[in-house]
């Protein structure tokens, strides 16, 4: 899969999550996107598509991303 089709997928299930852990998402995608200008686009997205599928199964067993992942999406982002 191409870099479009992982971040429109990405966009799409996003929508999947509740307002607290979208919000905590979306904060952690753009750290990891920031930090990550010399990797390759793909990778970093197919990543991003991996923690997001992990995330919607954790708010789907009653977990909050910041349970789930951390308190600080920065630090995990690092």
């Amino acid at each position: 899969m191409n870099s479009d089709k992982l971040i429109n997928e990405n966009n799409q299930l996003r929508e999947n999550l509740n307002s607290e852990n979208k919000r905590y998402y979306e904060d952690l995608l753009v750290y990891i996107r920031s930090k990550s200008t010399f990797n390759r686009e793909k990778d970093v997205e197919q990543l991003l598509l991996d923690m997001l599928h992990d995330l919607i199964d954790a708010q789907s067993n009653g977990e909050s991303a910041e349970f789930y992942f951390g308190r600080d999406p920065k630090s995990l982002a690092d």
